[in-house]
């Protein structure tokens, strides 16, 4: 049995969750997902996803404002650590990786009959094939379908990653993304973008910067990622950017990398030379 704990924001959470996935389906293994709510991702998994695998949702959202929530998800934590043979830290995992590699990690958990994870990041190679498996919960679809239907062939999509990211403000600036637009809309193939942010200025800004495109923005989209509105919007901006023809993306950004997995589609990551 593997048991993972995908941790930190929904972007890392989700190359946790794909990849533990592909690693139980190669190893053949039943794959238990411990979910946490707490801030940062606050919302259970099945308003997000269907899941084809055991799902054992916690909170995390401290004693004081979810008491019996809060101790009934530590004595569930400690129930399943204690069926474990090996627990491993996130940051154990980083290091095996670091210091073997994929393979090295395929190792451990292939000796271990039962293992128990925490990751904020991939435990395998990303790869699309290790998204097919995941489909957006219904709830997700229906509030897409607007957004969804006004993306086609002809759309890029671009990743406008702000808000805390200091790596991606300082190196994919708004107007490397403007002139990566321009190129596009010159090249004669591209009529529309979709335009995915975490910053509301940003929309401002490049309809100020490029009037004459066709820029598509999820209007009624919560930028909150602290708030369960927030996390579904987040999600409807990813499906919809895997459903361009093309993504510009952010520098290190997982929400850029993301939607091209679930998609295949092809990224470029927007930054300085």
């Amino acid at each position: 049995m593997i048991i993972t704990e995908p941790c930190a924001g929904l972007g890392n959470r989700l190359l946790g969750l794909c990849t533990s996935y592909a690693l139980s389906k190669r190893l053949e293994r039943e794959l238990v997902v411990v979910w946490k709510r707490e801030i940062g991702c606050n919302i259970r998994a099945d308003e997000l996803f269907q899941l084809p695998m055991r799902v054992v949702e916690v909170s995390e959202n401290g004693y004081s404002k979810e008491p019996l929530a809060h101790f009934m998800g530590n004595r569930t934590k400690k129930s399943w650590r204690g069926r474990a043979d090996l627990f491993l830290e996130c940051d154990d995992v980083e290091k095996i990786k670091e210091e073997r590699g994929y393979d090295g990690l395929l190792q451990v958990v292939s000796e271990t009959p039962c293992i128990y994870f925490k990751t904020f990041g991939p435990v395998c190679e990303p790869a699309p094939s290790c998204f097919s498996f995941l489909k957006p919960a219904y709830a997700v679809e229906e509030r897409g379908r607007e957004l969804f239907g006004r993306i086609g062939t002809d759309t890029v999509g671009v990743h406008v990653r702000r808000s805390d990211h200091t790596e991606a403000i300082a190196n994919s600036p708004l107007a490397l993304f403007a002139q990566e637009m321009r190129k596009e809309a010159d090249s004669g193939r591209t009529a529309r973008f979709f335009i995915a942010t975490d910053d509301a200025g940003v929309r401002t800004e490049l309809k100020k910067l490029l009037p004459d495109l066709e820029l598509i923005f999820y209007e009624k989209g919560v930028i909150d990622r602290n708030s369960k509105e927030g996390l579904i919007d987040a999600m409807v901006e990813m499906l919809a950017l895997s459903r361009c023809r093309k993504i510009l993306g952010s520098y290190n950004s997982t929400f850029s990398l993301l939607p091209s997995m679930l998609g295949n589609v092809p990224l470029l990551v927007v930054k300085k030379q």
